[in-house]
């Protein structure tokens, strides 16, 4: 992190959360097509990237924990509900056995912004970025990722560019964001995307 900015602040209480079959199969579904193209997972020095979430009632969602990359499928465990979060302070509160992604902020950008919303998927894919950079609605890349600042940079681009439905992080570099009604919908953007441009 640049020497200046806030950093991540998570208030977590650890405990089991409930998670509907039906809602677990759907998360995993969408999460192992992504994983299978690499577009979340660990990189070699065991940092682990990408996430999904899923807007819930009474304002929350459920996310993927942090520290989740590396497992092919994934559990209760490994998920947290989000109950509250403040762009300024760069802070969330958040309930489950494993903590919220540090990503979570910029989720709840998107949800924020569009309140049809249902799902966020946020990927890293290089080579991707770079195709998708000027062609979709991107980030100051002078905002660095887990700031405050990408936070309310992504809300007003959500807010602007919501027909989109992909938003490119210009200031992290790999990262991609894609949105819809639900997670069919958001992975579906990003796996679109991916399978058209791999062979331009």
């Amino acid at each position: 992190m640049t020497e200046g900015y806030i950093k991540f602040n998570c208030t977590w209480k650890q405990e089991p959360i409930l998670i509907s079959e039906e809602i677990l199969l759907s998360l995993d579904r969408s999460r192992s097509h992504l994983y299978e193209l690499g577009l979340i997972g660990m990189y070699p020095d065991g940092i682990g990237f990408g996430n999904i979430s899923m807007r819930m009632e009474s304002g929350t969602f459920l996310i993927t924990g942090s520290a989740t990359g590396q497992f092919t499928h994934l559990k209760p465990s490994h998920y947290a509900i989000v109950s509250g979060y403040d762009f300024v302070t760069n802070s969330i509160s958040c309930t489950g056995q494993t903590k919220a992604s540090a990503e979570s902020l910029t989720h709840a950008a998107v949800y924020e912004a569009l309140s049809e919303v249902g799902a966020v998927v946020h990927v890293h894919c290089l080579w991707l970025w770079d195709k998708l950079l000027n062609k979709y609605p991107i980030t100051s890349g002078e905002i660095e990722y887990g700031t405050p600042e990408m936070a309310l940079a992504v809300r007003q681009l959500a807010t602007e560019s919501k027909e989109s439905k992909i938003l490119v992080m210009g200031g992290h570099r790999e990262g991609i964001l894609a949105f819809g009604k639900n997670l069919n919908e958001a992975t579906d953007h990003i796996m679109n995307l991916f399978n058209r441009l791999k062979h331009d």
